[in-house]
């Protein structure tokens, strides 16, 4: 199925530039995994790559579940977490 639809110049601009950075995004996301557990072991924290990147803290932490990397400090939520105080 075609269509015979053409953007604005201005459109057509904007969506060339979302293109770009979401094709740079991609290629740019494994490495910035791959590089995540070394700046985790040499003391970097979830937030602090989170913050860096702007991935969200859950891609960190899971990278460091998977690479074993030891936890800064206890769990507050989740599975792991102790339960609540009576």
């Amino acid at each position: 199925m075609s269509s015979d639809y053409t953007p604005s110049p201005e459109t057509a601009a904007l969506f060339a530039r979302y293109k770009r950075h979401l094709l740079a995004e991609r290629e740019l996301r494994q490495a910035v995994k791959d590089a995540a557990p070394a700046e985790m072991r040499a003391g970097g924290t979830v937030s602090d790559l989170a913050e860096l990147t702007g991935m969200t803290r859950e891609v960190f932490r899971r990278i460091a579940r998977e690479h074993e990397i030891d936890r800064l400090r206890p769990p507050t939520h989740g599975k792991d977490a102790p339960p609540p105080a009576s």
